[in-house]
């Protein structure tokens, strides 16, 4: 379910060449705090690079967020990976400014909440057989014998 809010996300993004979508939905999503900032800030990441793929929208998935996402978690010195990527990777000068008011200290408090909320995304095969009736009668039919 959010692969495909992210496609229509980018879908709109490429329309309009504008982060309105993608903000209007943070500010539903996440707390006004830093994290949508954050949010927002990652998937211009996310979109920017998609544009080097044949098939962009199909770049943008759960999963290639989180990892840009967990650039702010992770630490070299004393900087993190994001502020690293922002300062020295990164070759857009619109990506910078949706992290223009965010602390980068913050950073890893914002990325917490973000994660939390894609991981409720995350597949998860032994939930999924464990919740299904069959299994149920099945593990009842055992405790039976």
């Amino acid at each position: 379910m959010i692969d495909r809010i992210l496609m229509e996300l980018y879908e709109e993004y490429e329309k309009t060449k504008t982060m309105d979508k993608v903000k209007e939905f943070a500010t539903k999503t996440f707390p006004n705090d830093g994290t949508s900032d954050l949010f927002v800030g990652c998937i211009a990441i996310m979109f920017d690079m998609a544009k080097d793929f044949s098939k962009p929208k199909y770049y943008c998935t759960r999963e290639r967020l989180v990892s840009i996402v967990l650039l702010a978690k992770e630490r070299v010195g004393t900087s993190n990976l994001l502020t690293f990527y922002l300062e020295r990777v990164n070759k857009k000068e619109g990506i910078c400014k949706y992290f223009s008011n965010l602390n980068p200290n913050e950073f890893n408090k914002y990325a917490d909440v973000i994660i939390d909320y894609l991981d409720e995304f995350k597949p998860d095969m032994i939930k999924d057989l464990k919740s299904k009736e069959s299994f149920k009668r099945y593990i009842d039919s055992l405790e039976n014998k």
